[in-house]
Parts: structure tokens; sequence; C-alpha cells
């Protein structure tokens, strides 16, 4: 092989490392956008919103019943209190009439049988609670641990970006060395290919009797055409189109 022909074979080998860089770049980019983390963020996000709603409903529910219940409590003091200072009053010899003594024990009687009743509401009202508290703290529960695991997706996630963001930026400053080195002409033929071919490879090498960038085997005449051309001139792949470095 002469030195002008190795030069210029030479110079076409530029395009073949000018595809694989942007390759790279493009399997980064397809990396970056596809990472599982966000899947696995986007999904714990919207798990948490369910149990947010979930939550929200218990708790109006609790508020409701422990409402009630406060109410009801607050009830059973009065009558407490009614019922320790009208026994006060009869038992305290403030009573001069019997029959005032009598109308105030039917009183007291009737009032302790109002606390009662009252009572048997708080002990319901407090069983129908149980299970709605119970179901709160179970879902608090998951919501703290669903929070704790997206936290660390977020930072895993954070973290492999910012690891693809450094390739990203190494294989773009090579890339863009590699096309100082390889000048207008050839950088102009290479994008104008990427143009050409949109998202298919754009250059690859001839192997053996195979296009690099399909892979598909190329007659045996065309082969022979092909190897026919001067090393300087650009060959094309008779099945895909993309450029032949020989």
């Amino acid at each position: 092989m002469s030195t002008k022909e190795g030069a210029a074979l030479s110079e076409l080998e530029v395009l073949v490392e000018l595809q694989e860089l942007d390759t790279r770049l493009s399997q980064l980019s397809h990396r970056y956008t596809t990472l599982p983390e966000k899947q696995q963020i986007a999904e714990l996000q919207n798990e948490d919103r369910q149990l947010g709603d979930q939550l929200a409903t218990i708790r109006g529910e609790l508020e409701v019943l422990e409402q009630s219940q406060a109410d009801r409590e607050r009830e059973v003091q009065d009558l407490e209190d009614k019922i320790a200072k009208s026994t006060s009053a009869l038992y305290g010899g403030e009573m001069t009439s019997p029959k005032e003594a009598t109308a105030l024990q039917s009183e007291i009687d009737s009032i302790s049988r109002r606390q009662a009743v009252l009572e048997d509401q708080i002990i319901e009202l407090m069983e129908q609670i149980e299970p709605f508290a119970a179901e709160e703290t179970r879902i608090a529960t998951q919501r703290n641990t669903g929070e704790a695991a997206l936290q660390k997706l977020e930072e895993n996630l954070a973290a492999t970006q910012a690891e693809i963001e450094d390739e990203r930026r190494a294989v773009s400053e090579e890339r863009a060395q590699l096309e100082e080195r390889a000048g207008t002409d050839l950088v102009g033929l290479y994008n104008q290919n990427r143009t050409r071919m949109g998202d298919h490879t754009a250059v690859g090498r001839l192997v053996g009797t195979s296009c690099g960038a399909c892979f598909l085997g190329i007659s045996a005449v065309e082969i022979d055409r092909i190897r026919r051309l001067p090393n300087n001139e650009p060959s094309e792949c008779p099945e895909c189109g993309a450029l032949l470095v020989r």
C-alpha cells in the first residue's frame, strides 16, 4: 500500500470513530431517559398519592367518630356533676320535704340512666374507632416506608444521572477533538450521510463480506466493485446505504 493510500484509509477510519462516538452518545441519552429508577419513582409517587387519599378518608371518618365520643364524654361529665350536686343536696340535710326528696331522687335516677346510655354509646364509638385508628397507623407506616424508599431511589437516580452526564461530556469532548482531526470535508460527508440515514447507522466497516452497519451480507459482485474503488473514495452499502470503510 502506498503512503497516499495509507493516509486515505486513515482519514476514512475517522468516520467510523465518529459513528462509534455518536452511537455511544445515543446509547447514553437512551439510558438517561429510560433509567429504571424513573419508573420506580413514578410508581411509588402514585402509590403514595393513593395512600394519601385513603388516609384523608379514614381521618375524616375518625374525626367524626372522635368528635362524637368527645361530645358524649363532656355530656357524661356534666351529668356526673349534676348527680354529685343533687346527691349532696339530697343527703346534706337541705331537704325538708319528703316530696322534694323523692323528686330529687327521681331526677338522680333519670340522670344516671342517661349517663349509662351515654357510656354505652362511648364504648360503641371506641369500638368503631379502633379499626379506623389501626388502619390509619398501617397506612401512615406504609407511607413512611415508601417515602424512605423514594428518597433512596431519588438519590440513586441523581447519582446515576450524574455519572451519565460526566460520560456524555467526556464523549462529546472526544468527538469535538475528532472532528477537528477529521477536517471539514469528511465531517460534512459524515453529517450529510447521517441526515440521509435518519435513525440508522450512517457508517460501518466492511467486515469480510458483511456491512458493519446493517450486518447484512453483500453480494460477491458488489464486494468486488467496492474493493476496486480507491481507498480515499467512500463507498456505500448496497443493502442499507451506510458509508463503508474498507
